[in-house]
């Protein structure tokens, strides 16, 4: 299916990867969004370093790479920048849940209009399999070949804590709700935290099979509510236990550029003495 936000890039995912399925998703919700008369030259991404970093390889729209872990700060300064643009920020469990950790919490907190998708697989997929803060205990990979000692935490309960205004979960094994739940979550004035639990089918391919096995839907329950948003957030440990997919939390609260009023200062003209500057860096 070709479509304006296809490039010319060759794809190197792994073959069969279900980031082409998670792909083909964002490229039909943002044609959606540009029929529906949002400007595509408003639309940016922001791309971490990684697996999920790709993606903005093979989406012909603006957009800029961050370092690992940086993607949510860099999305939020072009957010401020210029708050008439719609920002998308792709990275990993790692990138989001380890090196990204604060910059998750703190966007969460201060609620900032803009969406970030985590694609987790549970390990480090690009630098062949190390485990990340989501990896189930008992895991054996390349830096943990005779099995992980430690835990998992629960990120998603981290950004509810943290104020999240929206916060998801999907699986590209169901495109048709994924794609809902994006087109909610770039629509949503706020912070979208949108969790894809994608299996890696070259270190974790068993988890294919458990995905299909273990997730359901939470479709119809209140959104609003903190308490059942986080019975069902923490209702799955990231290691047993059924998974929850759906909308766990949507609620409407001012946003950062509300709160400080931001203005089209950004649209100001600028008087630039270039000849002067020449002068200064000679």
């Amino acid at each position: 299916m070709s479509s304006d936000f296809d490039t010319s890039q060759v794809n190197t995912w792994c073959p069969g990867c279900l980031n082409n399925v998670v792909l083909r998703s964002v490229k039909k919700t943002l044609t959606a969004l540009v029929e529906s008369g949002v400007n595509k030259r408003n639309l940016v991404v922001v791309a971490d370093i990684g697996c999920a970093g790709k993606f903005y390889d093979y989406l012909n729209v603006n957009g800029f790479y961050a370092l690992h872990g940086r993607a949510l700060p860099t999305a939020f300064g072009i957010k401020m920048a210029n708050p008439e643009l719609k920002v998308l920020a792709f990275l990993g469990d790692g990138g989001a849940y380890a090196e990204g950790l604060n910059h998750l919490v703190h966007l969460a907190r201060l609620n900032p209009d803009l969406t970030a998708l985590v694609l987790n697989n549970r390990i480090f997929a690009l630098t062949i399999g190390q485990v990340t803060p989501v990896t189930e205990k008992g895991y054996r990979g390349s830096t943990t070949p005779e099995g992980s000692v430690d835990s998992p935490y629960n990120p998603l309960s981290v950004a509810l804590s943290a104020q999240a205004s929206f916060i998801a979960r999907v699986s590209p094994l169901d495109p048709a709700s994924m794609e809902a739940v994006i087109t909610k979550a770039i629509n949503h004035k706020g912070f979208s935290l949108v969790e894809v639990i994608q299996p890696c089918i070259t270190f974790r391919l068993s988890d294919l099979q458990r995905l299909k096995e273990k997730c359901y839907s939470v479709a119809g329950h209140q959104e609003g509510d903190y308490l059942k948003a986080r019975e069902v957030i923490e209702s799955w440990n990231y290691e047993n236990g059924r998974i929850p997919l759906g909308i766990f939390y949507r609620v409407n609260r001012p946003t950062w550029e509300e709160r400080h009023q931001v203005r089209n200062w950004f649209r100001l003209k600028r008087r630039i003495d270039k000849s002067a500057l020449k002068k200064e860096w000679r």
